[in-house]
């Protein structure tokens, strides 16, 4: 109990009677005497959530727009500061920013979503040859013509499989994996022939499961800053803060290229001035190089290490970073196939 409300009781000593007997002065959830707007004892709010409508959507547009002005604000500063929003999570300054891990759950939900809507799946076709009749014609004229002039010379020309057509391209694949029994091969095996006819399948599949794998991705990253900053001070949890900040800021950066690439061919059709597809060109090549300028900044100002020590272990965590990537893709393409 605060000075100031002993206080007050000492000087009514009727109003702490008043108060125990008044089941409105008390908290809800254990039954303590309320001192103020959050319980003292188990921290519950003294709020009434049973109301009218009209109070709880004023209630929700509130605590929307505060959110709101917050995300804002963090939004810029994720784009234009590089190291930041980490430097300010680190210092323990929460209240102004979004946390990085709401951060990243949002612009990668929205990011995934804009991409998975701008994705044509409709023009994914079959495994299949785009030559005309007419063309395969010619290249099979062509080859022919090749062959006979290599025997002339006595040169040994290998036979033509009877079967070189691309739709049949899988029927004679096989499929060893070191974790799977021959069954288990053959059925895989059997899978990937059907997502060859229908890849699309498999695309949608993909592109649903990438969210997870980058979300799964991130704690192996945050690992590998740890180690290679090992003499840096920092805990793990830093190097996981700083990771949740880069790749939404790549997330981000990636949905405005393709909206921006999207946006310009649809204007320059719409409008028949190719200036504005030339223009969105330059800006969008002016974004990857601010891409990748974030990143290096992002090292030099978060670990505050020399120039070349920054820029080796920029090039050795873009070199880590590509097989921690290639690695997570071709786990994603197992478990793609399998459940698509």
């Amino acid at each position: 109990m605060t000075e100031l409300s002993q206080a007050t009781l000492e000087q009514d000593p009727h109003q702490s009677a008043h108060r125990q007997d008044d089941p409105s002065q008390r908290c809800k959830n254990c039954d303590s005497e309320l001192l103020g707007e959050f319980c003292h004892t188990c921290g519950q709010q003294d709020r009434h959530y049973i109301r009218s409508v009209f109070a709880v959507v004023g209630d929700l547009m509130g605590e929307i727009s505060h959110w709101d002005s917050r995300f804002y604000r963090t939004l810029i500063s994720l784009f234009v500061r590089p190291a930041f929003l980490t430097q300010e999570f680190v210092k323990g300054r929460h209240a102004s920013y979004v946390p990085p891990l709401r951060l990243y759950f949002f612009i990668s939900l929205i990011s995934f979503l804009v991409l998975t809507t701008l994705i044509d799946f409709d023009n994914v076709t079959a495994v299949q040859s785009d030559l005309t009749p007419e063309q395969q014609a010619e290249v099979e004229k062509t080859i022919a013509e090749t062959r006979q002039e290599l025997e002339e010379q006595g040169q040994e020309v290998p036979p033509i499989p009877e079967d070189t057509s691309l739709e049949n391209a899988f029927d004679n694949l096989k499929v060893s994996l070191p974790f799977a029994t021959e069954e288990e091969e053959q059925q895989i095996a059997e899978r990937i022939r059907e997502l060859a006819q229908d890849p699309k399948i498999l695309i949608k599949r993909l592109v649903s499961l990438a969210p997870q794998m980058m979300l799964i991705m991130l704690p192996f990253w945050a690992l590998f800053l740890k180690l290679i900053y090992i003499f840096s001070g920092r805990y793990y949890l830093e190097h996981l803060s700083a990771a949740l900040h880069t790749h939404a800021f790549l997330l981000l950066s990636l949905m405005i290229l393709t909206l921006l690439s999207k946006g310009s061919a649809w204007a320059a059709t719409a409008t028949g001035y190719t200036v504005i597809e030339d223009t969105i060109d330059y800006a969008e090549n002016i974004l990857l190089v601010w891409m990748f300028s974030y990143m290096l900044f992002t090292q030099k100002l978060f670990y505050a290490q020399r120039w070349p020590m920054t820029l080796f272990k920029f090039v050795l965590s873009g070199f880590a970073y590509m097989v921690l990537l290639s690695f997570a893709f071709v786990i994603m393409l197992f478990i793609g196939i399998l459940t698509a």
